[in-house]
């Protein structure tokens, strides 16, 4: 966090105004298939870039990084932002490291790293949950190691997503990091009011 933007900025708040944060229960369950490929849902309390960085260790590069951006500011349309080249690990690591705090604390995207040479998926979704998608008994080692459990992953309901100008320059960077190809959002991404 810069010098100049506030403590206390917080992605999901609980209630009717969204004024106190969600607390994560810290813990994740594994989704059978049903309505779509198995998946490990998880909640963590904590270093969500962190945790991506250590997820996405448990796979192959190079990585597509897709921000799908569900409330922007400025000139630039809602959609999903496609990385036009694939990532290194060192670059992907090096992008969540350098936007940690508009990742970690503004709700006004999703964040998809997808594995080139295969399909699994690590989503970090608006919501403060992780969507993992591929390799589920690795990202679970990986998510023990981290001190989380198998346990329930609640979603406050009623909540707000919060978008927070003090990150308006935040995501300009991001924009600015890498040559994106732009789409619209699809019908399952839930924009923000």
């Amino acid at each position: 966090m810069s010098a100049a933007e506030p403590a206390g900025l917080f992605k999901l708040g609980v209630g009717e105004d969204g004024r106190e944060p969600f607390t994560a229960s810290h813990a994740f369950r594994v989704e059978p298939e049903g309505h779509g490929p198995a998946r490990i849902v998880a909640s963590p309390d904590r270093d969500q870039v962190g945790l991506l960085i250590g997820l996405s260790r448990a796979l192959p590069a190079p990585f597509h990084v897709v921000y799908v951006a569900l409330a922007t500011r400025g000139l630039r349309p809602t959609g999903r932002y496609q990385s036009q080249r694939p990532l290194a690990r060192e670059a992907l690591e090096t992008f969540l490291t350098r936007h940690r705090d508009l990742l970690e604390r503004d709700g006004r995207h999703h964040l998809w790293i997808g594995c080139v040479e295969e399909p699994s998926t690590l989503v970090q979704d608006q919501h403060q949950l992780l969507l993992l998608y591929g390799r589920l008994d690795d990202y679970a080692a990986v998510l023990r190691a981290a001190g989380m459990d198998e346990g329930p992953v609640p979603r406050p309901e009623p909540h707000r997503h919060l978008v927070h100008d003090a990150f308006d320059a935040d995501e300009n960077d991001l924009f600015a990091s890498m040559a994106w190809t732009w789409n619209p959002l699809e019908p399952e991404d839930e924009e923000v009011e």
